[in-house]
């Protein structure tokens, strides 16, 4: 898969499908900056330290049963399995997964202006590693 037109992400939060109600997702993943630079040396020098992440999403409002709403809401404070995957197809080398343990620690409940489409957007801090499958 050279390259990626997307249209077919699939997003499980808490373990439910939300991907038919997500316009955006963005998982970001980030390391220390350590320096190890000592005396004599002409140029600095560095080494990775912790991982860290976030994981970005974009939602359209749903208040059914077992959709954003009834997911969301009971996950605010706790530490939630989010799954994402470039297509719906199988996992593999070239459609990999990504899980990741994020603490849910925003929600918008309700977020309206007339005429338009009910939206929200989150950012969440990841806990652990992220872990990329690829079988």
């Amino acid at each position: 898969m050279a390259v990626l037109y997307a249209q077919d992400y699939k997003i499980t939060i808490g373990g439910v499908n939300l991907s038919d109600h997500i316009t955006a997702v963005t998982l970001e993943v980030s390391t220390d900056d350590i320096e190890t630079t000592a005396f004599g040396s002409a140029a600095r020098t560095r080494i990775g330290g912790l991982k860290d992440g976030q994981v970005s999403i974009d939602f359209n409002h749903d208040y059914a049963a077992a959709s954003v709403e009834a997911t969301l809401y009971p996950l605010l404070g706790t530490i939630a399995t989010v799954v994402m995957t470039p297509t719906s197809g199988t996992v593999t080398a070239t459609n990999p997964s990504y899980t990741v343990a994020c603490l849910v620690n925003q929600h918008s409940p309700i977020a309206a202006q007339i005429g338009d489409l009910s939206t929200f957007s989150v950012t969440w801090p990841t806990s652990g590693t992220v872990t990329k499958g690829t079988v």
